[in-house]
This record gives structure tokens, sequence and C-alpha cells, in this order.
């Protein structure tokens, strides 16, 4: 008998280990959706309400290839509300800009011509190659408008915009030069003159603006050997 249920026993068991196992069904991921920003155009009323050189906005849309932005500058307004604060911050259409990667070809065409009729050009981001820059138009009399526009500084520096206008021109005795692009907290130069020195310049501007060299150099001789390279500087507080 006992026989009998153990044969009994053996063979369930063999039953068992011979069934086939479903495959688990696994639940599909959902697909991931890129969201691209849609850069805004230039209006007809912006347009008109900028009041830029008849056709100069058309110019630099075909030089660069690429179709103008409203370019908005941060103002302050001066007011005082309840609660004793002053001023109050707003921002306003200053200009217009272009996405490209012909930003120093375009640089180099206009930069002079627009200077004559009252207007500066520059950088308001850098795409080192990978990216498009952005090159901004707007109305000003020197290279140095372009830092209280963007309002550049270096807050971990305690650096403000007419501290940084002050070193830069003091730098002028050493080299000439322009200011070619700046952001909130990065500037750009050009030489016109290149300093005699410029391993001691070099000094100047890693002393000014130490997070130059966390960027394209590690050492003083570099940041100099970079500077003659593309004649030129940069600045930049992170």
């Amino acid at each position: 008998m006992a026989c009998r249920y153990l044969w009994s026993l053996c063979i369930i068991l063999a039953f068992l280990s011979c069934t086939v196992e479903k495959p688990v069904a696994q639940k599909k991921s959902a697909p991931i959706v890129l969201v691209k920003s849609k850069i805004p155009v230039l209006s007809p009323e912006q347009r008109k309400e900028l009041g830029f050189s008849s056709g100069l906005i058309e110019q630099i849309e075909y030089a660069s290839d690429a179709v103008a932005e409203p370019y908005f500058a941060t103002v302050v307004m001066q007011t005082e509300n309840l609660k004793g604060e002053k001023g109050i911050e707003s921002k306003m259409l200053a200009g217009f800009s272009v996405h490209t990667k012909k930003s120093d070809e375009l640089m180099d065409g206009f930069r002079v011509s627009l200077r004559t009729k009252g207007y500066v050009m520059f950088k308001t981001y850098r795409g080192y190659g990978t990216l498009k820059d952005i090159v901004t138009v707007v109305q000003g009399n020197n290279s140095y408008d372009i830092l209280s526009i963007q309002r550049t500084e270096g807050m971990n520096y305690h650096l403000d915009t007419k501290a940084i206008i002050a070193w830069l021109k003091r730098q002028q005795r050493d080299g000439s030069f322009l200011i070619t692009g700046a952001g909130q907290d990065w500037v750009e130069a050009k030489f016109v003159r290149r300093p005699n020195n410029m391993l001691a310049f070099a000094k100047k501007v890693s002393a000014f603006a130490p997070d130059v060299l966390a960027h394209d150099t590690r050492t003083v001789e570099k940041l100099a050997e970079h500077m003659e390279q593309t004649n030129g500087f940069y600045l930049s507080w992170d």
C-alpha cells in the first residue's frame, strides 16, 4: 500500500517539474517625450517699437541665417510700497538677438558700422562650438554699456557691475580691447592692442576672476598662451 502511494507521489512530482512556466508579461515603459522650447520671434509690432534703422534687423537676419528674437533688458522702476521697499524690476524690450554659429564672422562684419550708428553688438550666450551662440544688438555708445545692460556681477566675490567696469577701464593702460560679450557672471573681450607682457596681464585676470582657471586653463602660464592664441581674454565668476 505504501509503495502505491509512493509511486503516485513520484508521478505527481514528475508532472509538476515538466510543467512549462508561462512568461510573465512585463509592462512597457512609457516613451520619453522631449519638449523643445519654442524660440520667440520678433513680431512686426516689436520691430516697430524698437525703431531701429531701416533694414538693420533684416540685414542681421540674412547674415546670421536666423530669425530675429526679442531681447528684453531688466530695468528697475523707482517706487515705494507700503512695506517701504523701493524699486521694482521690470522687463523692457531693448533690442533683438539671433541664434547663430557665425557669431565671430557676424560681429567682425557689423560691429564697427553699428557703433557709428549708435548700436552695440555683443554675445549674450556662448555655445562653445557645440551649440549656437546668441548675438544681440541694442542701442549704446560704448562697449561698457554691454555690462550695464546685462547687469554683470561677480556675486561670490562681492563685485558689482560698477566695480567690474572700473577694473576693465584700468586694464586699458596695458593693452586696449573691446568688450565683445557679457552675461550675468562673465565677460568676453578682444584685444585691439595686446599687452606688452601677456603673462603679467594673465596674472591680473586670474586674480580678479579666479574662476577662469577652472575653464579652459589650469595655470596662469596656460591662460597667457590661450589669450595669445585667441587675441582676447575672458572673465568668469561662477
